[in-house]
């Protein structure tokens, strides 16, 4: 179980690809620490690829953790610097 949590999350960190393209994502390892759990517990069953993990998360927003969503926060804006 946990591998498979390192897996998704790993796929989740991959989704923000495309805006990390330019610059160094902050400590992925730290994001996929902290919403690994958030992906077990709201997307079970849902398997990476695809962007459906992504799509997962997106439906359940207001669901993360705390931690989950200010490393995804703060990836995000990072990416927009």
């Amino acid at each position: 179980m946990r591998i498979r949590s390192i897996v998704i999350s790993a796929s989740l960190l991959l989704i923000a690809a495309t805006t990390w393209a330019q610059q160094t994502p902050p400590n992925t390892l730290q994001i996929a620490r902290a919403c690994a759990a958030d992906i077990d517990r709201l997307c079970p069953g849902v398997p990476p690829g695809e962007g459906r993990i992504k799509a997962c998360m997106k439906a359940h927003i207001t669901q993360l953790s705390a931690p989950c969503f200010d490393a995804l926060l703060g990836a995000v804006a990072a990416g927009r610097e």
